[in-house]
């Protein structure tokens, strides 16, 4: 799954053609949550919505249920979902990686996950258009878990390199499905970051920086 992300790209060389347009008021962060805004990419460019996807037939953005992830083998069921999966409302989300806890020697330990050569993560999703007064949204699309990141969470969010990242706007529905369900390389890595993520109100690139697991601190091994 994918509930805390960060998006705070530096490394924007040679990726002109995918963020090209990003947009400059978009607020980037170090530690991004649900209902706040963020920038994602669509086939009509790049806007800034709210993530955790508003289903277009809802009144209001206080929603009862969690809408900021979205199965991938359950889009075309799920009401939430099948309206924006049915019209290729598809998104992509440019991130520099995103935040996983793991039950640890009884603590939640974080962890970071992002690509081994340090370029953007796209996560593929899906969005709503403003609708009678409510903001664009997005959700992040979830598929299980494989290779190097199975140990650390059953479920994972769908990633693409960039080459990928085109086709994912593609008509051919099989196509995008295909794309969807891909084996992934190993190409992306985790390790323990600070429990200070786990608020939202804490910013800034430290949180991305490795760190010795909080076990490991409480027993006197850390440094």
């Amino acid at each position: 799954m994918c509930g805390r992300f960060a998006n705070h790209i530096g490394a924007m060389h040679g990726w002109s053609d995918i963020l090209g347009d990003w947009p400059a008021q978009a607020e980037l962060g170090f530690n991004i949550a649900p209902s706040q805004l963020a920038p994602i990419i669509t086939s009509g460019g790049t806007q800034v919505y709210r993530w955790g996807l508003l289903p277009s037939w809802v009144k209001t953005a206080q929603t009862t249920f969690s809408t900021f992830n979205a199965r991938l083998a359950t889009l075309a069921e799920k009401p939430t979902f099948k309206h924006a999966w049915e019209h290729q409302q598809r998104c992509i989300v440019p991130a520099l990686g995103y935040y996983e806890w793991r039950q640890e020697n009884g603590f939640k330990q974080a962890y970071f996950v992002c690509r081994k050569d340090g370029s953007p993560i796209l996560f593929g999703g899906l969005y709503e258009t403003p609708n009678a007064g409510l903001p664009g949204s997005f959700t992040i699309i979830t598929r299980p878990a494989e290779g190097p990141l199975e140990p650390l969470h059953h479920a994972m969010p769908l990633m693409f390199d960039k080459a990928q990242a085109k086709h994912w706007f593609a008509n051919n529905t099989q196509q995008v499905e295909q794309l969807a369900w891909y084996t992934y390389d190993d190409d992306y890595r985790y390790y323990p970051v600070s429990s200070k993520v786990n608020s939202v109100a804490n910013q800034g690139a430290k949180l991305v920086e490795p760190t010795e697991p909080e076990s490991q601190q409480q027993q006197g091994f850390g440094f």
